[in-house]
């Protein structure tokens, strides 16, 4: 509303040497009045901020992070979030013995981009599924956005420091909508029994949606 103040910690600017006024602009867009989602937004941990150490004149070097999700998930979008360093990052899904790759992108720091899933591609994922990201960074003069690859590089929230983050948007559903977004993938996508859609572990698999519990007690049985 009017008058409301917006105060972040980590805009992203960096010095380039010389007295230079900055300019941001943040743009919202509002649902109606009224307007309720049909799906809760999940945040996730995903990345690693902490273990960052990439070294001096070397490239092809690689961060790794993992999370378990907690629920069934949705995935919206993969916006990979690294920094001058950054050439790639790769996110992949495991579910038991089945590793898949669900995206796999490069990066310029100059310009970050997120990308969004068509909807009959968005992952759809069962809780317990273990999302990991790779991340490949070149710390040398081949990369033009080194000032000095000579140095080494940790964390932090300048340029010339790094992070190592996937911000994509993710929803959480409960049993029957991960099951309704499954079904509804099966039919879009007419799949038979031998078919495959990555990102969707289960979507062939003979699953039976829980068994609501009868309210109405069992008759007791007679002692002999």
């Amino acid at each position: 509303k009017a008058g409301t103040y917006i105060v972040s910690d980590s805009v992203h600017l960096h010095s380039n040497g010389k007295d230079t006024t900055g300019h941001l602009e943040i743009g919202f867009r509002f649902h109606e009045k009224g307007y309720e989602p049909k799906y809760e937004r999940v945040n996730l941990g995903l990345g690693n901020g902490v273990d960052i150490s990439i070294a001096g004149n070397q490239r092809d070097q690689e961060l790794h992070a993992y999370t378990v999700l907690q629920q069934h998930t949705k995935i919206i979008t993969f916006e990979h979030h690294l920094h001058a360093p950054g050439e790639r990052m790769c996110l992949e899904a495991i579910w038991g013995y089945t590793i898949e790759t669900l995206s796999c992108v490069g990066y310029d720091h100059n310009w970050v981009r997120g990308y969004a899933y068509d909807d009959d591609a968005t992952p759809l994922l069962p809780k317990g599924t273990i999302l990991h990201i790779v991340g490949y960074m070149n710390n040398t003069q081949t990369n033009p956005n080194i000032p000095d690859p000579r140095n080494w590089q940790g964390s932090g929230n300048r340029s010339v420091t790094n992070m190592f983050i996937d911000l994509g948007m993710r929803v959480s559903m409960s049993d029957e909508q991960f099951f309704d977004e499954m079904e509804k993938r099966r039919s879009d996508l007419n799949l038979g029994p031998n078919d495959h859609v990555i990102g969707c572990p289960l979507c062939l698999a003979p699953l039976v949606a829980p068994i609501a519990q009868s309210e109405s007690p069992l008759p007791e049985r007679e002692a002999d």
